[in-house]
């Protein structure tokens, strides 16, 4: 027996793998975020880097330190009242899960019951919206990661301006991999997080909120201080923090956003397209069934699918002996599915080709017969296109 791998992997839908470069930004000479006036210009820069990023020149943008469930929670918070109609987008796991937050804020959600292998069609948000014409707000998903399925943001966000709903967007798993227009399609609320295509530690929340977002919170008066929009916008008008942010997390985030304008947006975008192209041909080389119907409605960030055996077993045994560590999934899809996370820098030709030859060997290894070099070769011929 030997050890088979130097370095190990992490090919997983987030957190993901943090690159060099991401790594010596957190290394960066630490100092009080509290009182240090540098500190405070380098998170307007990392603002407008977002900003500039998601299109978000009329809203306003916060970074919050918390994981990106904070802004999940934050954003229906400040949307939902008792009462309030929702209509909730609910074609995958996270996609279902805004209902409960909806509930726990005394809202009404309204789930359209959608298949979860599929895009959600904007039409059938359109004729939701008609039928029930008191609905306030509207929750969507952009990417769903524990499906992998992809919503069409532009189209479903135009559906809902055009009835005068609010949007929410969990935007957490395409930020930084995918187009987003957040003025120009009227989007309400768009949250992100640290952890995903930006390729740094969790612990950072993004918002970005239109006027109509801050008029619906002022609305709904929810008070309260960590999750408050407007004491957020009043201590930064002081040019101060309402509470001690995590600089080293900063520097990290403006650096990677940094190493994606430096690539180019149109490249980083065409290169996750790319990716999930080469791993979804890859997947159904060695016979496996994706998940999501078609490659269109895959999320350019991760790919899940059916493996033949208990998928905690297999990424056990894939981590324990070729170390790369590929995803499960969560809640219903728990014990169906198996996903490889292309986000980021893993969004590349040779992370993929890692994580595909663990996978067939993997497989190898536990007595299924799957042709390695196929998918191999799949990959590079989607790369080479």
């Amino acid at each position: 027996m030997f050890k088979r791998y130097v370095e190990r992997r992490i090919v997983t839908p987030g957190p993901t793998a943090v690159p060099p470069w991401v790594k010596a930004a957190l290394l960066r000479e630490t100092t009080n975020p509290d009182l240090d006036p540098q500190f405070f210009q380098e998170y307007k820069e990392t603002v407008d880097m977002v900003k500039a990023l998601v299109g978000a020149q009329r809203g306003e943008v916060y970074l919050w330190a918390g994981e990106a469930m904070l802004g999940l929670e934050a954003a229906v918070a400040n949307a939902v009242k008792p009462g309030t109609k929702v209509l909730v987008v609910d074609n995958g796991v996270y996609g279902d899960g805004f209902a409960d937050l909806v509930k726990m804020y005394g809202g009404e959600a309204i789930k359209m019951g959608l298949d979860w292998r599929q895009a959600a069609d904007p039409s059938a948000v359109d004729r939701a919206l008609e039928k029930n014409k008191d609905v306030e707000v509207v929750t969507l998903v952009h990417c769903d990661t524990p499906s992998t399925v992809y919503n069409e943001l532009g189209e479903v966000a135009k559906a809902v301006s055009s009835h005068g709903a609010l949007l929410i967007v969990d935007a957490v798993s395409s930020i930084g991999a995918d187009e987003i227009k957040f003025d120009e399609w009227k989007i309400g609320v768009l949250i992100g997080g640290s952890q995903k295509a930006l390729n740094a530690p969790p612990g950072l929340t993004i918002m970005a909120l239109s006027k109509a977002a801050l008029d619906r919170a002022a609305e709904v008066k929810r008070g309260g201080f960590y999750m408050n929009y407007f004491v957020w916008k009043e201590w930064l008008d002081k040019g101060l923090f309402p509470y001690t942010m995590p600089d080293v997390l900063i520097y990290a985030v403006k650096e990677s956003l940094r190493r994606i304008f430096d690539e180019g947006l149109d490249s980083v975008y065409r290169r996750h397209r790319a990716t999930r192209l080469a791993a979804r041909r890859a997947i159904e080389a060695m016979g496996l069934e994706p998940y999501p119907r078609s490659v269109e409605c895959t999320c350019p960030t991760a790919t899940a699918f059916k493996p033949p055996t208990s998928p905690a077993a297999l990424r056990d045994h894939i981590w324990k002996k070729y170390g790369v560590m590929l995803a499960g999934s969560w809640g219903p899809l728990e014990a169906e599915l198996m996903r490889i996370g292309h986000m980021g820098v893993q969004a590349s030709l040779d992370y993929l080709l890692s994580a595909v030859a663990a996978l067939g060997l993997g497989l190898r290894d536990m007595g299924h017969e799957v042709d390695v070099g196929k998918a191999l070769e799949a990959v590079l011929d989607a790369f080479g296109q």
